[in-house]
């Protein structure tokens, strides 16, 4: 992702916390466990599903700067399976000197499942950074093109680990900074199968290294979730997801991201 920093989270944590939970979600849930259908709650990165959504992330930076990213984010799958879709990014962010909103590098992106059955899945996907940024800090300073793959295991009790890599190219050369983008990341995304289908849990820890610099640093971001109930013809989500970093060449100390979403409309 773009090197954006996340500030102000008081507005949406009140919004979140004022959503109701919709006592037709209980039925719902009831009913398709009854006929034994999954709930696709967005956890399964091979079961591809309209997506519409916001979400802000404060990041830390170190003790004495910190900033933000709101944004809002549409998926449309396509394809005679919907093995396809397509997803476009709007940011809006401030900076660690600056509190004003502006710009940042809208993204699309493209994703492809080539493979699935009951035991694995293979994707992949190519997303495009614009460099639409109001203000240099604010983005990549260039377009940026970011390739992943990924296996995903489907284990027996439900239970999905799915290792990507990814690699994130800069297409001008250099950044603002006078560095090359080139940035691979091995991602090792873990979701544990719980006994209430109405909440979540992912596990999405990385490892990334700067070919530019030759650093790399580490990351853990943990996502909690909760259906909400139907909303807009689709299935409401809210969630929360912490995040901490390690090594000398780390982003941010710490971010926290909360959301809320609308699945399967």
């Amino acid at each position: 992702m773009p090197g954006y920093t996340y500030k102000g989270l008081g507005w949406l944590t009140l919004a979140l916390f004022a959503t109701q939970v919709s006592a037709q979600d209980g039925s719902q849930i009831a009913q398709n466990r009854a006929r034994g259908e999954e709930i696709n709650n967005g956890t399964n990165p091979t079961l591809l599903t309209s997506t519409a959504g916001i979400q802000y992330q404060y990041n830390q930076i170190n003790p004495d700067l910190n900033a933000g990213l709101f944004e809002m984010f549409y998926r449309i799958p396509f394809g005679p399976t919907k093995n396809m879709a397509f997803e476009f990014t709007l940011p809006y962010a401030d900076g660690a000197f600056d509190d004003s909103y502006d710009l940042g590098d809208v993204s699309f992106k493209f994703m492809h499942v080539v493979d699935v059955n009951e035991r694995r899945g293979i994707a992949y996907t190519a997303e495009y950074f614009f460099d639409t940024a109001g203000r240099p800090e604010l983005g990549y300073g260039e377009d940026v093109l970011e390739l992943s793959a990924f296996y995903a295991f489907f284990q027996e009790g439900g239970n999905i680990f799915a290792p990507a890599i990814v690699q994130t190219i800069g297409l001008e050369g250099k950044d603002q900074l006078g560095n090359e983008i080139n940035r691979t990341t091995i991602d090792f995304y873990y979701v544990p199968k719980l006994a209430n289908p109405k909440f979540f849990v992912t596990f999405d820890p990385a490892l990334s290294y700067d070919w530019d610099t030759d650093e790399g640093f580490g990351s853990l971001q943990v996502t909690f979730g909760m259906l909400t109930g139907r909303a807009l013809g689709g299935d409401g989500q809210v969630f929360i997801k912490p995040g901490i970093y390690a090594g000398g060449n780390r982003p941010v100390d710490f971010s926290v991201q909360i959301g809320y979403k609308i699945l399967n409309f």
